[in-house]
């Protein structure tokens, strides 16, 4: 991790997060059309800005290198002392260099710091790769909803701290 930073991320950074995050949502082989479009929306530049403007709470979290975004990790503090983890992206080049630990790292830390029990999310259940990679972090998974957002299944997980 030497040679990346990892920081919270600002609105002057969104237009660099959406170019980095949109490619790789659209690799993603298990959402339907309808959700693939809300999820290349939520990645625009646009979006993330009006996120980090009308959620008070949501943050941004950025690898870079060279100065340049890497990896990006966004999630929602202090609800009801409980942090919804949205996305975690790592650029092909660098996963299972621990860039993804650090961000969700650093996620959690942040969460603590505003009164923060919990941390919880979902994911595909296709997505062998997350799966993974939340059971390897610490996350339990509390459960699986049917027909879900946009009638597609999704597990939930949790991590308490």
């Amino acid at each position: 991790m030497h040679d990346f930073t990892i920081r919270i991320a600002a609105k002057k950074d969104m237009a660099a997060a959406s170019k980095f995050a949109t490619p790789i949502v659209k690799e993603l082989g298990f959402y339907n059309k309808e959700q693939m479009a809300r999820n290349i929306y939520e990645m625009s530049a646009k979006e993330l800005k009006a996120n980090l403007k009308i959620y008070r709470d949501s943050v941004i979290i950025a690898i870079t290198k060279e100065g340049k975004i890497v990896g990006l990790l966004t999630h929602f503090v202090g609800l009801n002392h409980v942090d919804w983890l949205d996305w975690i992206l790592v650029d092909q080049r660098f996963r299972k260099k621990g860039l993804g630990k650090a961000m969700l790292n650093y996620a959690i830390q942040n969460a603590k710091r505003n009164g923060c029990h919990k941390i919880w999310c979902d994911t595909d259940p296709n997505n062998k790769q997350a799966i993974k990679f939340f059971k390897r972090m610490g996350f339990r998974k509390i459960g699986i909803a049917r027909k879900h957002s946009f009638g597609q299944d999704v597990i939930f997980w949790e991590r308490l701290f």
